[in-house]
């Protein structure tokens, strides 16, 4: 359930955070201690500084005073879960950063030659360049933070926009049975830790843990059938149900905790710092059991599931709200009521308040009576309507409008803070509010994929059918030009039932057939169930054009935002060009109403050109991206679509927030949270929290205080880098003929694609070879032998041919001072430390024929030089040296993860001699794979 992936906990209010934080880390200054000292809350020093006190307690009304207390608890955060001094942990540099400035202040206070030897002997044990960097890059965060005042950062989070998008991805080996268990057990633990308990009540809790952990045991650690995209969409619900459910509002509480903290209006009770996506069940690139009925099924599971939600606490509701005195609105809604409609207000599964029996004094209740009942209609249609080709009709009373919801709640909400009774109104029913506005009426927004071949496929079936040749066959400036001419048209292009039933259709294929297909079941769905619209391989402004005009041939009313998917190192090289020509066409221009959405992908960059070359390229990508739509006056959004593995972009996202390029992280982001991720981020409540302060503050960090631009001789340095990486990983992977098949037999990627853990193909095509492989099993495979070659492949030639230039110096101090740099080989070293040399070289003398083992060994020499040559980099004698706390997370999982790696390879030598004889498979032997999978992919943490 761990992971080597820990983002940090980064909370506006502290004290709340380390009452989360597990009690088994080891104890360091508290935030509150570290900030009180920085700001000087010393009542005698304090007093000094014109600090007034109430009795005991600091008047922190001055808005200085609290902003450095925001912003340093903050930044302190980060630095006791990120930073480290030389041979210690975060805790130690948090302690030395309390003396310094207790020695600070002392001098400050009292400037005495002994004060300032005392300043002078604490700075001076700081002997390793390393050190000082550490200790001096915490002092400039607090110099640089504290110029911000309380207003601009409530502005700032008020412009805040952050979705982030949950997607089914073959990684998550465990079944969602197990992981329940799991949880449970974890919940268990949290609940003995923060409780005082009796002796029978500890004996108590044990036992329940036993059970769970026996129940696990007693369990199928196999997943004997491959989910379809329905379960997939119920496994991604469940976790908004079970605890985002309950963790946004108490996440949104923290903020306005910390806001009032700082003199701040806490945010609008209709404003969501974070919403929530989901491609699972629209994903259809490359997964062809993603149709559009399939499509249209998901969205009524999810909207049936947020129903069923908003009822249970619209019906808790009435119970709570008894209070007598309202508002005059209040009693003006009520008076719009009809009389019949309150008495027949009745459902069966209510045992109270039947027919009216609500007291006429009692005005919440009577207002909210009709909206229970309508929320029950809509959850028991929904209900209904799972499964169903053809749903009856919608009932009157059905709620179709996130308004019909908010509306009356509103009314209630400002009835109770009118008539004094906020704290009531600051109960439920704000946590309801808020999860309407973050949830809306189906609990997150289905975006739709597709390739941009089969968007031109359906154009090039309209344009024969309407006999003006083939689409495929015209030139770009044509395709641009007739497209453009269609949108602005007010004819129909195609009849309604096109291609249904309408003659000379013989040429249109089954694909073009289910493209349009989907297209119209868009248009009946709603659009408050829908996000964007993806278009996966997008190379060129046709490819986005073909989509808008799509949409406007089926009749969708409010057309979904079309956003391209840059994939490649070429297509992203490309991208600024493409939106500059898009953004240069009048009516497009028009059309998206100021705002663009482009999305970079991680995955295939990194699987066609290395892991270097695709976080340079998506860098510069992203820099150019936001210069293009300034010149246009368009606001731009970036959606990343990152991975769990950090081959394909994954790792800790604070860090990989605070290391954007400046200024193009505007407060507007979406992020996919893929495979295993989604669990580990999401699937309890505390960490759920935790992931979403981490995500808020990142950000808000990032507009505050943006790095620095990097140095010119970096960039160029870089670029270099880049190259070499490139070509060194093209070589092995594209153009070493053995290659391919050193891969097939070297690693279990073929037993990888025979696992019932996801409902895609682990290839977009049927034939084919690694070009045709999807980036996922690519990096999977290379984890289960513990090789990670997709990681760090080309990075090894790149930095020696630095080294061998005589630039190791400057290789240095980028590391040092480039945030985009250094988490660049962070990451790279912590997947490393889970490398094992020999272990990869028993996979290859075992399972490799001997005609091909030399790449194995070819491969192992050059992992060995990486490592060396990172050390060089980060000068530490082992890999992660200033960072223990992961090290050691990893290293208590390597001697269960080591055994395993050994019985897979027996396993896999046993499958493919049953395989060559023709003998039957043993299902032992299939289930063991299955589990060896399993564990390692935990144990290694970073598979999605």
């Amino acid at each position: 359930m761990t992971s080597d992936n820990p983002d940090p906990v980064v909370s506006p209010t502290s004290p709340r955070l380390g009452e989360r934080k597990a009690s088994h880390h080891i104890r360091a200054p508290s935030v509150p201690d570290l900030v009180g000292k920085l700001v000087g809350t010393d009542r005698k020093a304090a007093e000094q500084q014109g600090i007034n006190f109430q009795g005991d307690s600091v008047d922190f009304q001055s808005p200085l005073q609290n902003d450095v207390v925001l912003l340093c608890e903050l930044l302190m955060n980060i630095i006791k879960e990120h930073a480290g001094i030389a041979g210690g942990t975060p805790e130690r540099l948090a302690s030395i950063i309390e003396e310094l400035l207790d020695a600070s202040r002392e001098y400050f206070q009292k400037p005495t030659e002994q004060s300032f030897d005392t300043l002078v002997g604490l700075v001076r044990q700081l002997s390793a360049p390393n050190d000082m960097l550490e200790v001096a890059r915490v002092f400039h965060e607090f110099l640089t933070l504290a110029g911000f005042d309380g207003k601009t950062i409530r502005d700032t989070l008020l412009k805040q926009e952050i979705e982030l998008v949950l997607t089914a991805h073959p990684t998550q080996a465990a079944r969602r049975t197990l992981l329940d268990k799991y949880f449970k057990i974890a919940e268990l633990l949290e609940f003995r830790d923060k409780t005082v308990l009796t002796p029978d009540e500890k004996a108590e809790v044990r036992l329940s843990i036993r059970r769970e952990i026996l129940a696990a045991w007693r369990s199928n650690t196999v997943r004997r059938i491959k989910p379809t995209p329905e379960d997939e969409a119920r496994n991604g619900l469940m976790v908004l149900e079970t605890s985002l459910w309950t963790a946004l509002p108490a996440f949104a509480n923290t903020v306005d905790h910390a806001l009032e903290s700082i003199g701040q209006e806490p945010l609008p009770i209709n404003k969501s710092l974070i919403t929530f996506g989901s491609w699972i069940g629209g994903d259809r690139d490359g997964n062809p059991y993603v149709t559009s009925e399939v499509t249209r099924e998901v969205i009524k599971i999810s909207r049936w599931r947020a129903a069923t939600l908003i009822y249970a606490e619209v019906d808790k509701l009435m119970w709570e709200l008894s209070m007598t005195k309202g508002s005059s609105e209040l009693e003006a809604a009520i008076s719009s009521v009809d009389a019949e409609t309150i008495i027949q207000s009745s459902r069966k599964t209510n045992l109270t308040f039947s027919r009216g029996n609500i007291p006429r004094d009692e005005p919440y209740r009577l207002l909210l009576a009709p909206l229970r009942d309508r929320c029950k209609i809509t959850e028991e249609y929904l209900s209904q309507a799972i499964g169903v080709a053809h749903p009856p009709e919608v009932p009157a009373g059905f709620i179709s409008d996130a308004e019909d919801l908010m509306g009356p709640l509103q009314i209630c909400y400002r009835s109770l803070v009118e008539v004094g009774d906020i704290d009531i109104a600051n109960g439920r029913l704000k946590s309801l509010l808020r999860r309407i506005s973050a949830f809306g009426l189906s609990l997150i927004k289905l975006d739709v994929r597709q390739e941009s071949e089969r968007h031109a496929e359906v154009i090039d079936a309209i344009t024969q059918w309407l006999k003006l040749g083939s689409y495929k066959e015209w030139s770009e400036e044509k395709k641009q030009e007739w497209l453009i001419q269609e949108l602005q048209s007010r004819r129909p292009l195609v009849p309604a039932n096109w291609p249904h039933d309408v003659a000379d259709t013989e040429h249109v294929s089954a694909n073009a057939t289910e493209v349009i297909d989907t297209f119209r079941m868009l248009a009946t769905v709603g659009t408050d169930s829908l996000g964007g619209y993806v278009i996966s391989m997008a190379k060129l402004p046709s490819d986005v054009l073909a989509v808008s005009l799509l949409q406007k041939t089926v009749g969708i009313q409010h057309p979904m935002r079309v956003v391209p998917l840059f994939e490649t190192k070429s297509d992203l090289e490309g991208s600024t060009e493409t939106v500059e020509r898009l953004l240069s066409v009048d009516w497009y221009r028009e059309e998206i109403n100021g705002h663009q959405e482009v999305m970079l992908g991680y995955s295939d960059s990194a699987k066609d050109g290395s892991r270097l070359t695709s976080v340079w390229s998506l860098y510069r990508t992203q820099e150019e991206l936001v210069r293009t739509c300034d010149k246009h006056g368009v606001q731009l959004t970036l959606f990343h679509g990152r991975g769990g593995s950090v081959g394909r972009g994954g790792g800790p996202q604070h860090l990989a927030i605070l290391s954007q390029p400046s200024g193009t992280i505007q407060g507007r982001m979406r992020i996919t949270i893929q495979g295993e991720i989604i669990d580990h981020h999401f699937g309890h409540q505390a960490t759920a929290e935790q992931t979403l302060e981490r995500y808020t503050t990142a950000t808000l960090i990032a507009q505050l205080a943006p790095p620095a631009e990097p140095k010119p001789e970096w960039r160029e340095l870089i670029g270099r880098m880049s190259e070499i990486s490139c070509d060194h990983y093209r070589n092995v992977v594209r153009e070493t003929a053995d290659f391919t098949p050193y891969f097939r037999s070297a690693t279990p990627i073929g037993e990888i694609g025979q696992m019932n853990i996801g409902s895609r193909p682990a290839k977009r095509k049927a034939t084919g070879g690694i070009d045709t492989l999807r980036a996922i099993p690519w990096i999977f495979a290379f984890t289960q032998t513990r090789l990670h070659l997709p990681v760090w492949l080309g990075f090894d030639a790149a930095i020696a041919a630095i080294k061998e230039s005589g630039e190791l110096e400057l290789l240095r101090d980028m590391y040092q001072n480039w945030p985009f740099f250094k988490s660049t080989v962070d990451l790279i070293q912590m997947v490393l430390a889970k490398a094992d040399a020999q272990i990869c070289g028993y996979y290859d003398n075992r399972l490799a024929p001997s005609s091909v083992q030399y790449i194995g060994a070819d491969l192992r020499v050059r992992l060995s030089r990486c490592i060396a040559l990172i050390q060089e980099v980060i000068q530490g004698d082992r890999l992660l040296a200033a960072d223990p706390v992961v090290r050691r997370a990893i290293e208590a999982r390597i001697p269960f993860t080591d055994p395993l790696n050994l019985i897979q390879v027996e396993v896999l030598r046993l499958l493919r001699e049953h395989e060559e004889d023709g003998a039957g498979e043993d299902p032992v032997l299939r289930d063991t794979m299955s589990v060896t999978i399993q564990g390692i992919a935990a144990g290694m943490g970073n598979t999605g």
